[in-house]
């Protein structure tokens, strides 16, 4: 586990974590259904699995990309941005906990 992907060579696997404030799901709901949909469109042909779990207003995004360059190509899409941009003010603590890893 990293929590920088620069050094995993193979398919990068992504795990992201957070808590959002009571009354903040519907719209973080929307962000990462835009997200989503970006992810697995032929826009981000090196986007493999973009999936969203949720209980209550504690969120789990599993992704896994190609590569760097995949995941890069993913962060720098304008979903990304605007939910990047948007969603300091919406999380408990303030932060996504981002962990990487190598699939095997």
């Amino acid at each position: 586990m990293s929590t920088n992907p620069v050094n995993i060579a193979s398919r990068i696997i992504s795990v992201a974590q957070a808590e959002v404030l009571p009354g903040k799901e519907t719209e973080v709901v929307k962000h990462l259904e835009a997200i989503r949909a970006a992810a697995l469109s032929e826009a981000e042909p090196g986007c493999y699995t973009y999936r969203v779990m949720r209980y209550g207003t504690r969120f789990l995004v599993f992704e896994e990309y190609e590569n760097l360059e995949a995941l890069k190509q993913h962060t720098d899409g304008a979903p990304f941005q605007t939910f990047a941009s948007d969603i300091s003010n919406m999380l408990v603590g303030g932060e996504i906990k981002l962990n990487f890893y190598s699939a095997l």
